[in-house]
């Protein structure tokens, strides 16, 4: 991975909405304690997989197994610290 630039929480933000066509959520207003799932945007297990699939092909990062994505995709804070940690 040749980039050694952050990628900033707006950019992450802005792949969540489009990359699951999120009509209802405006990017700028999400922030780092943003839950991805129940209590947040409420992303099911099929929302998640596409995000996976968008963060791997935007970034390069791989998710490898189930409980690594739990983790990695608890918040936007957390999905951006290891797309940063790994990017």
């Amino acid at each position: 991975m040749a980039k050694s630039k952050s990628v900033s929480l707006s950019e992450v933000a802005e792949l969540v909405v489009q990359s699951l066509n999120l009509q209802n959520f405006k990017p700028a207003v999400l922030n780092e304690q943003t839950i991805l799932t129940q209590g947040g945007l409420e992303l099911d297990s099929v929302d998640i997989l596409e995000l996976v699939v968008a963060v791997e092909r935007t970034y390069g990062i791989r998710i490898n197994s189930a409980e690594e994505g739990r983790q990695v995709f608890e918040n936007l804070g957390t999905l951006l610290a290891r797309i940063n940690a790994q990017h």
